[in-house]
């Protein structure tokens, strides 16, 4: 052995320096144990012969010998290191009863010592990964990050890239260090001791001293190098005193270092790396639109590694992006879900994640070890722990979405793990990025695949229902608190944590749980459910929680404000069903039993709203007025103003226009902000915006379109600053109509229309869905489109307003239909449309004498005769009069100037449009003005002219 001591021993792709005990493959360090060295140096000495056990005992183990199963130990060890480097190959052969022989051929090179050095082998960058997705600023923020400040490290969770980022890097800099680029992968290493003979060796140093920095410093003095160090969270200490003290002793080094944690040394600086950008939650995303984000691109690219022919669909795009969300974008695992997309299809792949996170999907064999499955990637990261940051890694599982610092504090501290240590460990763990940042606010979470993991070993302990328990209780409190609180501070506080509040329930209702908890904290957020505008599951929460009540909830607060909740979301979700009409008629009994002013006024409000939009008119001006009873005598405002609020909108529906002016002024101008914000808070209902929407369209009736549009515009403002969307919808609602009564044609109006589609449907407002839908119908008329794809459009609205029980705008939405087909030259068609709607004329809404005018037309296109026409006209002409509506009274003059044949009653009719006309004091460009101010310029044929109205 000690005629070798210089040597440097090959054999297959390996070199051993007997002088440095070290091993490489290909310029990479092969990890060994002492022990495993010293069998390995004595077998390869004596190569192609048999070492005896004893032999092989007395020269590791010289001073006290060993056991026989502690070579057996080591061998094995050795064997396995070998395998791992040179698959397949055979190079230590057990001879029964004698002893192992090294049966591999061995070389001996060239003495490698600083006096006469070998030229170095320059290590290998590994090649860069051809198909890397959505890194390049990345890699240039880097690349300009390291010249400029010549220590850069990069921090990521495990998966994320930071490898694949650092490969890029040194390649594209390489001209730059005139090939002198050292790429270090200090993953196979097992002892902090060895990063910087590592480093010398991949110069090509001999090493023959215990502290080799200095050498090295010397031999880095000669050019300027970029040296990677990869891997370096396992020997963080070793990395960061050998990367410190080396880039504050050379002035021409340039280093790079890939790690789970910063090394927090003079002279570092940090680039976080994170995952993969994703597309944000849309379910009408398109392929090409999902394809713009990386991550999307990714799964894409591996899967079609696999199934060459896959493409994706616009209808599967928002599956692709939902499972990149879920895996937060982060590489390795959009890759293994990739894997399993070509045996389960998009869908069930996506399936399988919301089911379990499968963390031990396997992925590309030539990976290394830590990244074959996110199960051995997170279990590389969670050793490098300490026992109380695994323990509070563990606990904060429990969180769900994110979590605040006193948050996380106060559930995970206990008796065995305090305060101070939580705050010590939960940093810890952020700067290990096991914990991540979530935006601006100082916000963190676990990434998915990291929580996955944690709940995994959270389950293993005795604490999960402990901390799942204190988790429920956190958050019921909080939303406690959230409803007393101001509605910008419920929208910060408690909006975004939402998923927090899912989890509490979920386990509060589990088999585990406790189901008082879940009680309380339905009832403590049903605010808070309504204010985000989630009424599907609102009503889910609610009924589970009703269903859990006990004889000692009966009667109660709490019962109250579950009733409530339920019967609010119902009828938004559900429309004016007997159920949820007799669930807020037991809310207001249990409001009066309680002497509750406010819900009570909550209570008659939604039953006035049943009433109401069925419509019945006689019973909601009922229940209007029991309002005022109810609010009159308290001296709340707000109570007020709810009161003169429901009287005003049923007084303009029910075409009572004079007296709905003052009343709705009054609650407009007259209320108590407090008040509105509750009732805000407690159905996402907003009085305001209501009211500017029933004084736009009087507006309108009376003959101010400008003024009817400024009331639309600060109502959808309104609403759309609240981000309530049953707000939106009745803003959009009205805002839609008044602009298609303006001027149908000008893409104002059908875009607002749209508008309510899209926000309808998304929440699952049924009854706001229905009334657009029939609204684009209308609109596909107009265009020419086929008279049968638009009719089932506007019948398929039809039937979702029947259900939801608003009947509000249904026979004006089949008029209107019928109006627009007599136009399309279908005079018959638009006749049975409008009689099989079974229209009472005779029942007085706000657009009744519109009714009656398109009835007349109707008459006239499709042969009734003008007799019959006239009938209609004047009829509308005296009940638009009636109802103080100018604007109504103008259609009808017009209609009648029109169709009038005769000379006498030409001129009474063409007298009449003129003094109507002379009425209207502002915005003369409105179709209806600009109509009737060319019948009374020029004569006009009914026919001429008919196809020129709206």
């Amino acid at each position: 052995m000690s005629g070798q001591q210089g040597a440097v021993l090959s054999f297959g792709p390996f070199e051993l320096s007997i002088a440095n005990r070290l091993l490489t493959n290909d310029a990479k360090v092969v990890p060994l144990g002492a022990r495993a060295m010293d069998l390995l140096i004595v077998l390869v000495e004596q190569a192609n012969k048999v070492v005896g056990r004893r032999t092989l005992i007395e020269r590791v183990w010289p001073e006290r010998g060993a056991e026989q199963v502690s070579l057996r130990v080591h061998i094995s060890a050795l064997r396995k290191a070998l395998d791992r480097s040179d698959p397949g190959r055979r190079y230590i052969a057990n001879i029964p009863g004698r002893g192992y022989s090294f049966v591999v051929p061995v070389t001996s090179l060239a003495s490698q010592t600083s006096e006469n050095p070998k030229a170095p082998p320059r290590p290998r960058v590994p090649a860069r990964l051809m198909r890397m997705r959505g890194r390049e600023h990345a890699v240039a923020e880097i690349q300009a990050k390291l010249a400029a400040q010549k220590f850069v490290t990069i921090v990521g969770p495990g998966g994320v890239g930071k490898t694949t980022v650092a490969v890029a890097v040194a390649h594209d800099m390489g001209a730059a260090f005139d090939g002198q680029v050292l790429f270090i992968d200090l993953s196979a290493l097992g002892d902090a001791s060895l990063v910087a003979p590592a480093i010398a060796t991949s110069l090509g140093m001999s090493v023959q001293t215990n502290n080799v920095v200095p050498a090295l410093i010397n031999r880095l003095q000669e050019r300027p190098t970029l040296i990677i160090l990869d891997c370096c969270e396992h020997l963080i200490d070793g990395a960061s005193i050998v990367a410190e003290e080396l880039i504050r002793r050379v002035p021409t080094l340039y280093l790079l270092a890939t790690s789970r944690e910063a090394m927090r040394v003079e002279g570092e600086h940090i680039y976080e790396l994170g995952g993969l950008e994703c597309p944000p939650e849309d379910c009408n995303l398109s392929a090409h639109d999902a394809l713009q984000y990386p991550s999307v691109q990714l799964l894409v690219d591996r899967v079609r590694a696999v199934r060459s022919e896959f493409a994706l669909t616009d209808a599967d795009a928002p599956i692709a992006a939902e499972i990149c969300r879920r895996l937060d974008g982060i590489p390795l695992a959009v890759e293994l879900a990739a894997c399993r997309v070509d045996i389960f299809g998009l869908g069930k792949t996506a399936s399988l994640l919301d089911e379990r996170l499968n963390l031990s999907w396997v992925g590309r064999r030539t990976a290394p070890s830590r990244h074959q499955t996110l199960n051995a990637t997170l279990e590389w990261s969670y050793d490098l722990l300490g026992e109380a940051e695994k323990r509070i890694l563990n606990r904060l599982s429990v969180f769900a979405g994110g979590f605040t610092f006193e948050a996380a504090v106060a559930i995970v501290a206990d008796e065995t793990v305090d305060e101070a240590n939580v705050s010590d460990c939960v940093w810890e763990l952020r700067s290990k990025s096991m914990i991540a940042a979530q935006g601006q606010d100082g916000r963190l979470r676990l990434l998915d695949p990291t929580r996955a993991f944690a709940l995994q070993r959270l389950a293993r302990s005795d604490e999960r229902d402990l901390f799942r328990r204190r988790h429920a209780l956190y958050f019921t409190d909080l939303f406690k608190q959230g409803a007393a609180m101001d509605i910008s501070g419920w929208s910060r506080a408690l909006g975004i944590e939402v998923d927090n509040l899912r989890a509490a329930l979920n386990w509060a209702f589990s088999a585990t749980g406790d189901a008082k908890i879940g009680v309380e904290l339905a009832a403590a957020s049903a605010s808070a459910w309504m204010g985000m505008a989630l009424l599907t599951e609102c009503v889910e929460w609610m009924r589970k929680a009703i269903s859990h009540l006990d004889d000692m909830n009966s009667g109660t607060r709490q019962e109250m404000v579950l009733q409530s909740a339920l019967a609010s979301c119902v009828m938004f979700t559900g429309g004016m069903t007997e159920k949820s009409y007799a669930t807020w008629a037991k809310a207001l009994l249990l409001a009066e039993g309680l002497n509750d002013i406010d819900y009570q006024m909550d209570a008659v409000l939604v039953l006035w709203a049943h009433e109401l939009r069925v419509p019945n008119y006689a019973e909601a001006i009922r229940l209007a007025d029991r309002g005022g009873e109810v609010s009159e005598g308290t001296g709340r405002i707000g109570a007020i103003a709810t009161a003169n609020y429901m009287r005003g909108i049923t007084y303009y529906h029910a075409g009572r226009i004079a007296e709905a002016q003052s009343l709705l002024e009054l609650s407009l101008h007259r209320d108590d902000e407090a008040s509105r914000q509750l009732l805000i808070k407690r159905f996402g209902y907003d009085r305001k915006v209501d009211n500017l929407s029933g004084l736009a369209t009087l507006a309108w009736l009376r003959g101010s379109p400008d003024q009817a549009r400024r009331f639309n515009q600060m109502a959808v403002a309104e609403a759309r600053q609240s981000n309530r969307t049953v707000n939106l919808c009745g803003a959009l609602t009205f805002a839609g109509l008044i602009a298609y009564f303006t001027n149908p044609d000008d893409g104002e109006a059908e875009a607002l229309v749209d508008d309510l589609v899209t926000h309808a449907g998304k929440y699952a407002l049924h009854n706001y869905q229905g009334l657009g839908l029939g609204m684009q119908a209308i609109y596909e008329i107009r265009r020419g489109a086929q008279i049968s794809g638009a009719s089932a459009m506007l019948y398929a609205g039809l039937e979702k307003l029947s259900a939801a029980r608003y009947g509000i705008f249904d026979w004006f939405l089949q008029a209107e239909f019928a109006m627009c087909m007599a136009l399309a030259g279908r005079p018959r068609e638009g006749l049975d449309v409008f009689e099989r709607a079974k229209i009472d004329l005779d029942e007085s809404r706000w657009y009744g004498p519109e009714l009656h005018r398109i009835r007349g037309e109707l008459a006239l296109s499709s042969g009734e005769g003008l007799a019959v026409g006239r009938q209609y006209f004047q009829r509308a002409f005296e009940l638009a009069n009636r109802q103080a509506s100018l604007s109504w009274a103008l259609r009808a003059a017009t209609s009648l100037a029109i169709a009038e044949k005769s000379a006498g009653r030409k001129e009474a009719a063409w007298r009449t449009l003129q003094a109507t006309y002379a009425k209207f004091r502002e915005d003369f460009e409105t179709r209806d003005l600009r109509l009737a101010k060319r019948v009374l310029a020029v004569s006009h044929s009914h026919d001429g002219a008919a196809n020129s109205m709206p």
